[in-house]
């Protein structure tokens, strides 16, 4: 599969540029007076800017949390996550929703966290133990929060 492309608002490239390549280690191509496009770990990103940002206020809610419901980010390898997690603290970075464990013992049980960048604009970073729960459910509980409960290997 090939890279996916975004393109998302912004109210300041400079702070922006900064974020993303200061902060989240992203590096730059092509821009112009009101866009810069960023190498997002492969992925192409572009912030556009703009006179007046969204409003994103209007939260939902994920497993009790307050989880924007415009936001973007990346599926990482668990150790990858773990070490980035360390980085952005290590760098003072300030969270949306600290880094945390969702549907713990659940099938889409994953570590996640939210930071906002510099126009308010949510990004996740989540990642599985195992990869094959990315969309994995267990059958007859798709609805549940998290796909449903694991069962172990001696309840089977």
């Amino acid at each position: 599969m090939r890279p996916f492309h975004l393109a998302f608002p912004v109210d300041n490239l400079a702070d922006t540029e900064f974020f993303y390549v200061n902060v989240l280690g992203c590096s730059i191509g092509r821009r112009t007076e009101r866009s810069i496009n960023f190498n997002f770990h492969g992925h192409q990103i572009v912030a556009h800017l703009v006179n007046t940002m969204p409003d994103q206020t209007d939260n939902g809610r994920v497993d009790g949390q307050k989880v924007p419901p415009f936001h973007f980010g990346l599926v990482m390898e668990y150790t990858q996550w773990h070490t980035f997690r360390d980085e952005l603290e290590s760098k003072g970075v300030e969270f949306r929703l600290k880094p945390h464990v969702r549907y713990p013992g659940k099938v889409g049980e994953q570590a996640t966290m939210f930071l906002n960048d510099p126009s308010g604009n949510a990004l996740e970073f989540k990642s599985f133990k195992d990869d094959k729960r990315l969309f994995a459910t267990v059958e007859g509980q798709e609805h549940i929060d998290g796909g449903g409960v694991l069962q172990s290997e001696s309840s089977k």
